[in-house]
């Protein structure tokens, strides 16, 4: 690894370039290829991406200059001959990060390049314009070949479908790599001055569809700080592109352009096809990470109480719902129909997790009420070693009591209390009043009380389900609003 030998102030970044995509001649048409391992590594990019696409002349300095941003002069190949060495689209195979962004160069074949087959030249530039948030084209003095290639650049633009209401175009930065006269006070002003006395036309278009535009000449170093001060992320509409929106963007592109009876690269389609992968994936990764760990709680503790419940629950919510957001783009209906959406999947998934808990709730209050039974109550029942009335009110209240410290609070505890109330009280009454252990009036007080106390528990159970209803309403309720 050398550093740039121009400026120690330019960061020399480790890496080397790698094939992002090649031109086949499959007939007259031609394809695109993109290289895989490229779209891996744009993939595996969280933050906002920049893409920084160098293009001009095949004999105008590009891989130089894309080796300058770089900070090095053994990065991308250099030509050393007439002919151009760049034969497809390079990037460099390290997106160092910058500012919040991680920054992709790319290193575009020249384009005018003679042994460059026409198709790809369009489908090239067209490529370039749609991938780039900032391309930096280098550019001679002001002749009449480089007046041609930029009114190209504009003729080109007009083959892209753009989306409504958002500049899609990149940054443009032309460098003047022949430029040795004394700095101007405005090197735009002056660029679009020569430019207007060989074409005007040309120096019009530049500006109609380049909403930012800049102009350096040398020295390089001004040049480069300048183009990473004022460099954008790749946008979609109003949000940023992750690498993986990128690398999707890329292909839908790329899609687009193979196909032979497409006059015209779409970016609404591409963007909306680019919404919808983010949306599926972010759903996907989301639901993945809610069901393991909603799957561990699961396995090692039910069951809990649904105090506990609810709070892991929301935990868990609070996070994939961040994570969720952070992935997801688009307009403010399209994020809302995914919120929905993931909503409604989310609150499938907590019923399972629910109805699994509630299952183990009452299977372990059953399993307590069952022993504390045969400890407290069960052995009164013998014949030979019957209650009395006040000994089974003494021993009705002891179960209660010791049911009462295992208890998980819930509906399932109180529901097999009822239960027991339902079957094994009324069971032991009968068989102590047959007997004659129990006093008349004491049985009619015992099950009136048992009756009414049921009422009482079972307004309690639906209290207990209303509450957690309401609780998981207001907690899909505080992440809409």
């Amino acid at each position: 690894m050398s550093p740039n030998p121009f400026s120690k102030a330019i960061p020399c970044r480790p890496g080397n370039p790698i094939h992002l995509l090649n031109f086949m001649s499959l007939d007259e048409y031609g394809a695109i290829l993109l290289d895989e391992q490229a779209l891996r590594i744009l993939r595996k990019i969280e933050e906002p991406i920049a893409v920084i696409t160098v293009v001009g002349s095949y004999r105008r300095g590009k891989s130089y200059f894309a080796n300058t941003l770089l900070g090095r002069h053994d990065g991308f190949k250099l030509g050393s001959s007439m002919d151009g060495c760049t034969k497809c689209i390079d990037i460099w195979d390290t997106p160092f990060y910058h500012e919040g962004k991680r920054v992709v160069i790319v290193d575009c074949e020249g384009i005018d390049d003679p042994k460059q087959e026409f198709p790809w030249a369009n489908k090239l530039f067209i490529l370039c314009l749609a991938i780039s948030s900032t391309l930096i084209y280098i550019n001679g003095i002001i002749g009449r070949d480089d007046i041609e290639k930029l009114f190209l650049m504009t003729k080109i633009v007009s083959r892209i479908q753009p989306p409504n209401d958002y500049q899609f175009l990149p940054n443009l930065v032309v460098l003047l790599r022949d430029f040795q006269l004394d700095d101007p006070p405005d090197f735009v002003e002056e660029f679009l001055e020569r430019l207007s006395k060989v074409d005007d036309d040309a120096a019009k278009e530049i500006t109609k569809f380049f909403k930012k535009f800049d102009v350096y000449p040398i020295p390089i170093e001004k040049a480069v700080t300048n183009i990473y001060e004022d460099l954008p992320p790749k946008y979609l509409n109003a949000s940023t592109m992750s690498g993986a929106t990128f690398a999707e963007f890329l292909e839908r592109c790329v899609v687009q352009i193979n196909d032979p009876t497409n006059n015209m690269l779409s970016i609404p389609s591409a963007y909306e096809a680019t919404i919808n992968y983010a949306a599926q994936k972010a759903h996907e990764t989301c639901l993945e990470d809610y069901n393991e760990i909603m799957n561990q709680m699961e396995n090692k503790e039910f069951p809990i109480s649904w105090d506990e419940f609810e709070i892991i629950h929301n935990d868990v919510f609070e996070y994939v719902v961040k994570s969720f957001f952070k992935q997801i783009i688009g307009s403010a209906d399209q994020i809302q129909s995914f919120q929905k959406k993931f909503y409604e999947t989310i609150a499938i998934i907590k019923e399972q997790s629910y109805m699994k808990n509630s299952a183990a709730m009452s299977k372990y209050h059953e399993e307590w009420a069952d022993k504390i039974w045969k400890d407290c109550v069960k052995p009164g029942l013998e014949i030979e070693n019957l209650f009395d009335t006040d000994k089974f009110e003494e021993a009705i209240e002891l179960f209660e009591q010791t049911y009462g410290t295992v208890v998980k609070p819930g509906h399932e505890a109180v529901q097999v209390l009822n239960s027991f109330k339902a079957n094994q009280y009324k069971d032991a009454i009968e068989l102590l009043k047959t007997y004659g252990n129990l006093r008349e009036e004491r049985v009619n007080e015992m099950l009136a009380r048992q009756e009414a106390e049921k009422k009482y528990y079972e307004l309690l159970q639906e209290e207990e389900k209303l509450k957690l209803c309401l609780c998981s309403l207001l907690n899909n309720l505080y992440f809409l609003f």
